[in-house]
């Protein structure tokens, strides 16, 4: 709310409206329309859409909608506290308690749930930072959207393909005996908050009469 002014003032303004060195140099460049951005965000989101409807989720889609809803809203504040504290505010639980409330005993749901709205809102910010960076280093702004779109497309089939073909292959993966260290924490943690954010729920362990 302190910077409301200066929020708004940059939605109004453009490159040509700075008065700053780099904003000078970078008008040099065409900017990204925002219909590239539209155009890749409806993709995403009917491919999101179609994944879970197809394969039994349990997240119906209005729960998917107000996720991206509460992560786009959240994005600018969280952005501004990291670029001024450098820190960032984790809101992974707070999606858990929301999703355990309105996605009673559906512990898929839940992790996908908090997936949406927490790292939609991290990637945005990451975005905005290498947005920056490029900014800085006068790449052209087409240039940082067509390598992010890309990178972002081949990231996601590659990283999926790896991990079926670890989950299938190698021997007593995700097991805290692991031989070679492949112990999995990252998806313990979701398990274990899926279970107690989403099977047992929020409401059996802080509603009024739990323990």
């Amino acid at each position: 709310m302190w910077f409301r002014k200066d929020i708004v003032r940059r939605f109004r303004n453009t490159l040509k409206d700075e008065r700053d060195v780099h904003c000078r140099l970078m008008q040099y460049y065409p900017e990204v329309p925002m219909w590239w951005y539209a155009i890749v965000g409806v993709i995403a989101f009917a491919f999101f859409c179609t994944a879970i409807e197809i394969i039994p989720t349990q997240l119906p889609i209005w729960a998917a909608v107000l996720g991206i809803i509460i992560s786009s809203t959240l994005a600018i504040p969280l952005a501004m506290l990291q670029a001024i504290t450098n820190q960032q505010v984790p809101t992974q639980v707070m999606h858990e308690l929301i999703a355990g409330y309105m996605l009673p005993g559906r512990p898929i749901a839940n992790v996908l749930y908090k997936t949406i709205s927490f790292i939609t809102c991290n990637q945005a910010i990451n975005f905005a930072g290498d947005l920056k960076l490029g900014h800085y280093m006068k790449v052209p702004p087409r240039m940082m959207f067509s390598i992010q779109v890309v990178a972002a497309a081949i990231a996601c089939i590659w990283v999926t393909f790896i991990q079926d073909w670890m989950l299938n292959n190698i021997e007593d993966i995700c097991t805290p005996g692991q031989k070679q260290g492949f112990r999995c924490p990252g998806s313990t943690t979701f398990a274990t908050a899926s279970v107690m954010f989403g099977g047992v729920g929020p409401r059996r362990l802080f509603s009024p009469g739990a323990p």
